[in-house]
This record gives structure tokens, C-alpha cells and sequence, in this order.
């Protein structure tokens, strides 16, 4: 588990304090800041572990969502069943790999950070599979009570699920204020709810 405290000085000690202690109740030790910070120079990494893999016919990505606490064990166990079974209707050789964890909590849920890689040979245009395999799987999320997305955003991956999460009235009001606070469209954004098929890039 890693933690990160926030605060005054003061505040961190007596969090760090009570945070030890406990552990020590439930016999946890503590494996200090370096670890921690390790583990994050790991996220620079990953897309150099994907290269890697790909050499040996393997594709993977993560995907996350937040959930409320009630629904984590019902969309994890959902995803993994959904996976087995798109699996079999794509023919992918082997058994595919899912691995999920918690990354973050809340008082009203927490982050389902997921990881998902199979083998690609002899696969007809795996990337296109992949992408089918994951829009089901958000599908599934979606569907037992998941969000869109936490922190990776909706951009184009995942903007065909806007109108199961937003109202018309809602892209409405976000289109008009990107019109009034950019009417030259200056930033481009070209994403999510704001992508327009018409427009050329």
C-alpha cells in the first residue's frame, strides 16, 4: 500500500504517526519513501515494457475507472468474465491476462486501476481486435455501475460512451461555453465531447 500524506509538517507527522501505528496493530511495517517513489518513476517505463513485449506477439494497456465501494468486487469480476468470453470470440490463442488493484480510495469509492495483455499470433489485425475486446469491457464497467473513466479521460478512445453518461442538455451547455470562452477555436480540442466527425484534422 503505498500513502501519500498531505499537510503542514505537523500535520504529516501525526498522520505518518497514526498511520504506523496502525500497521504494527495489524502487523505491517513500513518500507519507507524510496519505494514509493520507485514506483512511480515506473509510470515513465511502461510504454518501453509494452515495446518489449510486443517483440514476443504480445498487446496490452491498462484501463481504470472509480467505482463506488459496494460495486468493486461486482465490475471486477464482471470484466474478467467478459474478457474469458470475448476471448473465445476472438480466438485469441491462450488465456488472456487481466490483472486489476486498488490505486486510490475515497469516502465514496475507489479508483480500479486495470491491466490486460494476450497473445496476438495469428491474429488477423490484432490492434483492431484489442480495441473491440476494450470497448466491451468499458461496456461492462459502464454497465455494473462503473464511471467512464478516473483519470485517463475520455479524448477518442472512449468518446462513443458520452451519451450514456451525459445529457443532451449537458453537451449543450459545455458546447456553448467552449463557443463563448473560445469562439475562434483556438485550442482545437477536438476530443471527447467536443469532437465534431466533420471536421478535418
Amino acid at each position: 500500500c503505498t500513502a501519500l500524506i498531505e499537510g503542514t509538517e505537523e500535520e504529516v507527522k501525526q498522520q505518518e504517526k497514526a498511520l504506523h501505528h496502525i500497521a504494527k496493530k495489524h502487523q505491517g511495517i513500513s518500507g519507507g519513501a524510496s519505494n514509493g517513489k520507485r514506483g512511480y518513476s515506473l509510470a515513465f517505463g511502461i510504454a518501453y515494457i509494452r515495446d518489449f513485449f510486443g517483440q514476443f506477439n504480445i498487446l496490452g494497456e491498462t484501463f481504470e475507472t472509480s467505482v463506488p465501494w459496494n460495486k468493486v468486487l461486482q465490475v471486477c469480476q464482471s470484466v474478467k468474465q467478459e474478457l474469458e468470453g470475448q476471448a473465445k470470440a476472438h480466438q485469441i490463442p491462450g488465456n488472456p491476462y487481466l490483472s486489476y488493484r486498488v490505486t486510490q480510495t475515497y469516502h465514496t469509492g475507489v479508483c480500479i486501476y486495470f491491466t490486460m495483455a494476450f497473445y496476438t499470433k495469428g491474429l488477423k489485425d490484432p490492434d483492431k481486435v484489442y480495441h473491440q475486446i476494450e470497448l466491451r469491457l468499458r461496456q461492462v464497467i459502464l454497465d455494473n455501475g462503473g464511471s467512464l473513466s478516473h483519470h485517463h479521460g475520455i479524448g477518442k478512445i472512449r468518446q462513443e460512451f458520452l451519451p450514456q453518461v451525459h445529457t443532451g442538455n449537458s453537451f449543450q451547455v459545455l458546447h456553448q461555453s467552449k463557443k463563448a470562452m473560445d469562439p475562434n477555436n483556438v485550442f482545437g480540442i477536438r476530443n471527447g465531447v467536443f469532437y465534431e466527425p466533420s471536421e478535418t484534422n
